[in-house]
């Protein structure tokens, strides 16, 4: 029988319990420093400490939850008791203090799933499979845009003090959004230098980026850019592959991927009616179900790329230069 661990109860972390729940599991342990948990997991053995729950207990799942800037150390600690099984949100750090002690502790695990859901995305897989076809040749350039009104994120929460606001704890619009640096990796492979420009305004009365915009080069010579900020007061998560023998539009607001081809005939392929927290679902049961490695999930040294990514992006604004993406970055 799986015995899971959730460390950390916030919006993520409780979204991923009812998702365990829903998919049946019922031994799972809480590490929350919270006094206001929910009714509805109060059946469940709640501790305070990680390594208290750690030594007290043999996990064969830990999910990671906590704020960006905990993750490493979060991390650190489920590897040195030996957990076979982990799921750590998404980024991995926020910067890349302390690496390679964990990388000399990856041999205490069976495997690491770094949590980017829309990998899950219907709209994103039928990107993935029409670029993987091959049938729209070379991928000449992606066009990237997300952007969404930091206070309306969690309207129950002042979001001046939250993650998003506070650069030791790993916000700022680059880090929060940095799915679009994950997609763009899984979908055209391994990028080799960057620049940016990002912007830090008044407005939010935060002490992170708000708006950030990215060029990018890949190994294929293939170029990208994303937009990102905090101010759309509707979602906006959109992009536009130009590809050689036609063009992709995908729309997450629409739920919509249009094929244009080389001839301008249109194919649509509508995913309406697709709700969000599927996408959390699909992930989880593929990290737990460890039928095979599902090319949806993301791997520890994958997810390291898309974290250098926006380490190199942020060093290119503050140093008003291109960034070559390697090892050392």
């Amino acid at each position: 029988m799986n015995h899971i661990l959730i460390i950390g109860l916030g919006s993520i972390g409780k979204r991923h319990l009812r998702n365990l729940i829903h998919l049946g599991e019922e031994n799972i342990t809480i590490v929350t420093t919270s006094e206001n948990i929910p009714l509805e997991f109060n059946t469940f053995t709640t501790y305070t400490n990680t390594e208290k729950a750690l030594k007290e207990n043999i996990f064969s799942h830990a999910f990671i939850c906590t704020p960006t800037s905990n993750h490493i150390s979060d991390l650190n600690l489920v590897l040195k008791y030996n957990v076979p099984n982990i799921y750590l949100e998404k980024p991995v750090s926020h910067n890349l203090n302390n690496i390679e002690e964990v990388k000399g502790l990856l041999q205490n695990t069976k495997r690491i799933v770094v949590g980017y859901d829309l990998h899950f995305d219907p709209g994103l897989m039928k990107i993935k499979e029409l670029i993987c076809e091959g049938k729209l040749g070379k991928i000449f350039s992606i066009n990237a845009v997300v952007g969404q009104y930091l206070p309306n994120w969690r309207p129950d929460q002042d979001y001046k003090k939250s993650m998003s606001a506070k650069i030791d704890k790993g916000g700022g619009v680059m880090l929060d959004l940095v799915h679009e640096f994950d997609y763009l990796r899984w979908l055209i492979g391994s990028p080799t230098m960057i620049a940016c420009l990002f912007q830090n305004n008044p407005n939010l009365e935060i002490e992170t980026e708000d708006v950030a915009d990215v060029l990018i080069q890949f190994e294929n010579s293939s170029t990208a850019t994303i937009h990102l900020d905090y101010h759309q007061r509707e979602l906006v998560r959109n992009c536009m592959i130009t590809c050689e023998n036609g063009t992709l539009f995908w729309d997450l607001t629409k739920s919509e991927v249009k094929i244009v081809g080389y001839e301008k005939e249109i194919e649509i392929f509508s995913y309406d009616g697709f709700e969000r927290n599927q996408r959390y679902v699909d992930g989880i049961q593929a990290f737990m179900e460890n039928i095979n490695f599902d090319y949806r999930l993301t791997t520890f040294d994958e997810a390291l790329v898309s974290l250098k990514m926006v380490i190199a992006a942020k060093a290119s604004s503050i140093n008003k230069q291109f960034i070559l993406i390697n090892k050392e970055i």
